[in-house]
């Protein structure tokens, strides 16, 4: 009895052994796969598991979380006992293979559809399991990297013509397009390099394509941008809502080698609502929404309407006309001066540009820089102005006043910006500390390291930054202690309610209290009678300017006050 128990317990270690020595070699087949693998027994019970990223990131949850027999139990209610029917069927089929689809429920609570293949190897001696694969359902098994449906631009916009022809023949049927890009994409690039990106991409397209139905159409336009096709949905309603739904899901966190990615979805929607006769345009007013929708907060999505194209064509009209007025020189700077609190003399002035047009006049800078801004333009003009009010200081040879010329985002984000403004420096003969470059919070926070890098520069050739219109945007004090500001500007929208009442005053002078600490001066923004420019003095703020001490005036009128010597 003795000799029959010590080989049913060496069958038993040896068996032990093999199950081990075979979970470590299944488990070294599947790591990496795109593919989820199960092993599964006659009655149901897991034996092994491997949850891939891919699957990890369709359903929102790390892959130790579904490791945790949590699996079954997101399935969708009614698609529970299909399963078990169908897993019943081949457990008694030796050797068979079912492939089903099924729904399972989002980290985020919406339901995405998953494709499993599962094989009858019970009776296999090397396997005796039923081993199980799960895909997304947009995910052939057998096409391996870069599987996902995803339809190139012709293909896509020939779905869509398709369903414009539909639509015609069939008056009940609708559709709509979406069109869907990574935000903040550039500064994913420059943060994390194009291959990085690229799988950000692919894995926010694998996303968006575990939420299509049936008959919806996943395409690439190419630029990292992404469009679906939602057969049947002509309602813009429903059509924000999938794309919600679609936002939602591709702003879970990414992870990527060591890398933990947040970024968010940007939905330009056009539907059928419209009658349309070519998919290309279709895609245009999708794109034209796409646009407005980065100006829509935090939702970042919008729906087409006819308003959007007539914005655009004058959009278009406004960046003709700015090429015309940079290769003409129809710009022009106007100086606003900044007053010392302490002395009540001048102390310098902020450069502001006006775009004089010879046939509409002036037109405000509130109409065209963010036109600029938006194509680039923003770049050349900037440099214009800055080496324009370095040569006009110079000029009018005062050597106790200071510049400040304000930069957009953009030039702010642009590494070889301190090698220009040293080169401009030396061009017009202006020393360096008489330059204060005010930059905003926005800058900074779209890329702290950078920023980090530029402010040092610029300090290292003695230029004095500025940071604007602070408290209209996050004011996080972090930031304040961290980069090297000389001074701050308090906003204009602080100042007009001084006297109103005696929390907005009291707010004001903790940021003057602030900025002191931090070691830097206070210009306050706005100022326009004298009980603000008192109250403002009382708090030992040193510098303002606004309408009280004047208005922006040209170059020769401002050297007129230069020589004047005002007092206020």
């Amino acid at each position: 009895m003795r000799e029959q128990a010590s080989i049913v317990t060496e069958r038993i270690s040896d068996r032990s052994v093999i199950q081990a020595a075979a979970s470590r070699w299944l488990e070294a087949l599947t790591v990496g796969s795109r593919e989820s693998v199960a092993l599964v027994g006659r009655h149901g019970d897991l034996r092994y598991l491997s949850v891939s990223p891919t699957l990890g990131d369709l359903l929102g949850y790390a892959p130790e979380e579904l490791s945790q027999g949590l699996a079954f139990d997101l399935v969708h209610p009614e698609d529970r006992g299909m399963l078990r029917r169908s897993f019943a069927a081949l457990a008694g089929d030796d050797g068979a293979v079912h492939s089903v689809d099924y729904r399972v429920r989002h980290k985020l609570g919406h339901y995405v559809r998953l494709s499993s293949t599962a094989a009858n190897r019970l009776n296999d001696d090397m396997v005796r399991a039923i081993v199980v694969h799960t895909r997304g359902a947009h995910t052939p098994a057998n096409t391996g990297e870069g599987s996902l449906l995803v339809q190139p631009r012709p293909v896509f916009l020939e779905a869509v013509q398709q369903a414009i022809e539909r639509s015609r023949r069939n008056a009940t049927y609708g559709f709509s397009v979406l069109i869907i890009e990574l935000a903040r994409s550039k500064m994913l690039l420059g943060s994390y390099g194009q291959e990085i990106v690229d799988e950000v991409l692919s894995k926010a397209a694998a996303r968006v394509a575990s939420l299509l139905r049936p008959g919806d159409t996943l395409g690439s336009l190419g630029g990292g941008e992404l469009a679906v096709l939602l057969d049947g949905v002509r309602d813009r309603a429903n059509a924000a809502q999938v794309a919600g739904r679609i936002q939602s899901t591709v702003a879970m966190r990414y992870h990527i080698g060591d890398h933990a990615i947040d970024t968010a979805a940007i939905v330009g929607i056009a539907t059928s609502e419209r009658v349309y006769e070519r998919a290309a345009d279709v895609l245009r007013d999708a794109a034209l929404a796409s646009n407005r929708a980065r100006g829509h907060g935090r939702k970042l999505r919008a729906v087409f309407q006819t308003q959007m194209r007539v914005e655009d064509t004058r959009f278009m009209a406004m960046v003709s006309e700015l090429h015309n007025a940079l290769r003409e020189g129809q710009f022009v700077l106007n100086y606003q001066p900044i007053v010392s609190l302490g002395t009540h003399t001048l102390s310098g002035f902020e450069a502001l540009v006006r775009w004089h047009h010879p046939k509409l006049g002036v037109i405000s800078p509130t109409q065209f820089i963010p036109v600029a801004e938006e194509t680039g333009l923003i770049e050349p003009l900037g440099r214009w102005v800055l080496e324009e009010a370095c040569r006009q200081m110079v000029e009018w040879g005062e050597p106790g006043l200071h510049v400040s010329v304000n930069l957009s985002n953009k030039q702010f984000a642009d590494e070889d910006l301190s090698a220009h403004v040293e080169q401009v420096l030396q061009i017009t003969g202006l020393e360096p500390e008489r330059l204060k470059l005010e930059i905003t919070e926005s800058a900074v926070l779209e890329n702290q390291d950078l920023a980090t890098k530029i402010l040092g520069r610029l300090k290292t050739h003695g230029v004095r930054v500025s940071l604007d219109d602070f408290g209209t945007g996050y004011s996080s004090f972090s930031y304040l202690c961290q980069l090297p500001y000389d001074t701050l500007k308090i906003d204009r929208s602080f100042i007009s309610h001084i006297g109103d009442d005696g929390e907005n005053t009291d707010v004001i002078h903790a940021i003057i209290v602030l900025a002191h600490n931090l070691r830097m001066e206070v210009v306050a923004e706005g100022v326009e009678t004298a009980l603000q420019a008192a109250t403002l003095k009382s708090m030992w703020c040193e510098y303002a300017q606004g309408f009280y001490f004047s208005k922006p005036l040209d170059a020769a009128l401002a050297g007129q006050m230069i020589d004047a010597h005002p007092q206020w």
